[in-house]
């Protein structure tokens, strides 16, 4: 029996599609029959959800496939196959600010720098202080892009440049002029 819908999770599953295809010999007819059967596999149920994405735009418009792309499966398949109804600097953009909700003040110094299309790469700006730097900031920026955005291949991070220092103005005259 097929565990539950809500027990899969997408990122999981494309980890250990990875591992099995590497479990197989490199060069060997094996690898290559799996790879082969992976990409057709890939292609129909790519071809089903293009169908029921039509069909469900026709029934009841964008609303419904907007809904259908709130739950987090579907959404992921949904991207793997280029159907997602939100686009993916939107969908990142929604993820970085996940992240700074779930950081509260730590996540204050964070915003997206820019989300290159091409190579599935989001870049990241941690300004300097807060916290904004510490791996846990970092895991939980990229655990919440992932989520909304599973076909991204990386997160970088940018360190911001410090702004100029502050410069302290006392509100007294210093001791040696005081005692004059």
């Amino acid at each position: 029996m097929a565990p539950p819908s809500e027990d899969l999770d997408p990122t999981t599953v494309a980890t250990t599609i990875a591992e099995l295809l590497d479990a197989l010999p490199a060069d060997s007819p094996e690898r290559e029959v799996g790879e082969d059967l992976v990409r057709v596999l890939m292609q129909f149920y790519g071809a089903g959800l293009e169908q029921i994405v039509t069909v469900a735009r026709l029934a009841a418009g964008d609303t419904l496939v907007h809904r259908l792309a709130a739950d987090p499966l579907v959404a992921a398949l949904l991207a793997l196959h280029d159907l997602h109804p939100v686009d993916l600097p939107t969908r990142v953009g929604h993820g970085v600010d996940t992240a700074k909700r779930r950081l509260g003040h730590h996540g204050s110094g964070i915003s997206l720098a820019r989300v290159d299309t091409h190579t599935g790469t989001v870049h990241v700006a941690l300004a300097p202080g807060c916290g904004s730097s510490s791996d846990t900031v970092r895991d939980v920026v990229r655990t919440a892009v992932a989520e909304l955005a599973p076909e991204v291949v990386a997160v970088e991070f940018v360190a911001e440049p410090a702004g100029p220092a502050l410069l302290q103005i006392g509100v007294r005259p210093p001791s040696s002029v005081a005692g004059s």
